[in-house]
């Protein structure tokens, strides 16, 4: 090359430089959201294809699915600058669009609960304790668990929520109340469900009625979960005491209580221990000696529910002097709120705490305070309650 050729070669390697990434500008990804919709675009030596780059974003393709791609390459050139030779490197370029994943249909979610209802459940021990002479009627109440609600401390001030936070929550809360209710050595056991069992009841992720939530998981996911760690409190109180199980559904989750309902009679079909109420009623009743106790989720009729159960359980009423009915729905304790236990025409009405802290909508909202806990009764059998045990995380997190 002559001294007259040099200079214009040099700057077209000069010129072809300037285009092509080099170093540490080699690596430029880039990734933005819009609405539901991600994407993200990369220029690189080392991300050569679509999953390279989703694993560099970290992408959830539990959540998401591709909606478009490309992945390109082409040579580059540049200059040593130590040398000052022509240096030629490959560059990619991949570009990724993703979208949610839609909803699983009617086969999945019924492939759901078959497994739910098939599998082995893991039982806890029976823990040992000091028997006490008596004829008792224990009751566990178990609302609002609402399996698959999302709740971010960040954005709710309060506690963290998701499937696996509320199988701890039930667990730990149910077999200490269970472990309390063995000591007392009682002739009978119900374990009554009142509703919102499950967050959603769609495949979309709505409630009943149609209203959208924020989520966590899929929905075989929740149903598996929810409906393993309920069975394992059913099988547990069997173990301690001939035993009702008892379920009425909810605002959000009324398709799927029924098919919790199902599961629950296939389960204990051959168990002599346990007694499945399988009514398909908004309000049930169950007595026990002089005890008679209704139960329902709570969001509908609730000045009425006293004048509901004469009319409902107008035989049982006359031969039980003691009368109570169990609602959920609000989230609230009846020992700390001035509303949610009341007397309305000689019947006490209570309405149960649940273990699930507020959700981002609830925090907005306000509906925040309220203790988590899951509450057990124990009834004499002339008529009247004569104890109630609380368990629950203490205030401000888990245990």
């Amino acid at each position: 090359m002559d001294r007259t050729t040099k200079p214009l070669a040099d700057a077209v390697l000069a010129e072809a430089a300037a285009d092509v990434p080099s170093g540490r500008d080699a690596e430029q990804i880039t990734q933005r959201t819009d609405g539901d919709t991600v994407e993200a675009r990369s220029v690189s030596r080392t991300i050569r294809t679509v999953e390279d780059l989703l694993s560099h974003i970290e992408a959830d393709m539990t959540k998401y699915e591709v909606a478009a791609s490309e992945a390109t390459k082409w040579e580059g050139m540049s200059v040593d600058r130590a040398t000052g030779q022509p240096v030629v490197t490959e560059l990619f370029r991949v570009f990724v669009r993703l979208k949610p994943r839609p909803g699983p249909g009617v086969r999945e979610v019924v492939e759901a609960m078959i497994a739910a209802a098939s599998r082995d459940i893991v039982r806890p021990s029976r823990p040992k304790t000091k028997s006490v002479k008596g004829d008792r009627w224990a009751v566990l109440v178990i609302a609002d668990p609402h399996f698959g609600k999302y709740a971010w401390a960040r954005t709710t001030g309060q506690q963290d929520y998701d499937v696996g936070i509320a199988a701890t929550l039930i667990r730990q809360a149910s077999q200490e109340l269970l472990s309390i209710a063995a000591s007392m050595r009682p002739s009978r056991l119900t374990v009554a469900t009142l509703g919102d069992v499950y967050h959603y009841d769609t495949p979309s992720g709505t409630t009943t009625s149609g209203t959208p939530l924020e989520r966590d998981g899929r929905l075989q996911k929740m149903i598996q979960i929810g409906t393993d760690e309920l069975l394992r409190v059913v099988h547990l109180a069997g173990d301690i005491a001939p035993t009702d199980a008892l379920a009425v559904h909810g605002n959000h989750d009324e398709t799927l209580t029924w098919a919790w309902l199902r599961i629950l009679q296939e389960r204990f079909r051959r168990d002599r221990r346990v007694r499945v109420e399988d009514t398909f009623l908004p309000r049930k009743y169950l007595h026990h000696a002089g005890n008679l106790l209704g139960f329902c989720h709570g969001h509908k009729a609730k000045k009425r529910l006293p004048q509901l159960m004469a009319l409902e359980a107008a035989e049982l009423w006359s031969q039980c002097p003691y009368r109570e009915i169990h609602t959920g729905h609000y989230h609230q304790q009846s020992a700390e709120w001035s509303r949610p236990i009341e007397t309305i025409d000689g019947v006490l009405v209570r309405v149960a705490p649940a273990l699930c802290p507020p959700d981002e909508w609830h925090a907005q909202q306000g509906f925040v305070g309220n203790r988590q806990a899951m509450e057990l009764f124990v009834y004499e059998r002339g008529g009247g309650l004569s104890s109630m045990h609380v368990s629950g995380p203490p205030p401000g997190g888990r245990r």
